[in-house]
């Protein structure tokens, strides 16, 4: 079943990418491109694929050009949650903390 979910996802995407390489060959540009591609998709994550591999950008430059053509309520929640993951991985990144090991001298 996830097999399914992931062939329909890879399906859309290829569509939104082809809608929006013929846009971007009628002159529209990446915004014009990312507003119709999420009037299309409540999907931010596909439109976002979709423009970066219709224009070659790559997905972080893309990221940003969805981002900025979402509605503000639903752009300041997706910034907030790529926020959180953001400080997540740092947090798996950081070193263990380990305890001080130094012992007081006895008086």
């Amino acid at each position: 079943m996830a097999e399914t979910g992931k062939a329909d996802r890879a399906a859309g995407i290829r569509v939104l990418t082809e809608m929006a390489r013929t846009m971007l060959a009628s002159g529209a540009d990446a915004d014009q491109v990312a507003k119709e591609l999420l009037r299309r998709t409540d999907s931010p994550i596909s439109a976002t694929k979709a423009v970066a591999d219709a224009t070659g950008m790559s997905l972080g430059d893309a990221k940003w050009v969805v981002h900025r053509n979402l509605e503000p309520a639903v752009r300041e929640a997706a910034e907030s949650l790529w926020d959180e993951l953001l400080d997540g991985i740092s947090r798996l990144q950081e070193p263990p903390s380990t305890p001080d090991l130094a012992v007081e001298p006895a008086e």
